[in-house]
């Protein structure tokens, strides 16, 4: 079985890829807006998922998310 996206997934890669605090609030809601995520970050950010997940994300569809729950949420929708 592939390994799914989680919400600890994303939040690693986005300290790591865009130095998003782990102390961030609410950071599972927070908007990209709010936790300075930029659509280069969110690129980089998902070109580390398809990677560690070995799938293709559609990158029109993750810009219209608005947060890691809604992200993880489509992922593991693509990966089902």
């Amino acid at each position: 079985m592939a390994p799914r996206c989680s919400v600890q997934l994303m939040v690693d890669l986005l300290h790591a890829k865009v130095g998003v605090p782990l102390n961030t609030p609410n950071i599972n809601t927070a908007s990209w807006e709010d936790m300075a995520v930029e659509s280069l970050g969110l690129t980089e950010v998902c070109a580390s998922l398809e990677h560690t997940l070995g799938i293709t994300i559609p990158s029109e569809e993750v810009f219209s998310t608005n947060n890691i729950q809604e992200l993880v949420a489509f992922v593991n929708s693509i990966q089902a």
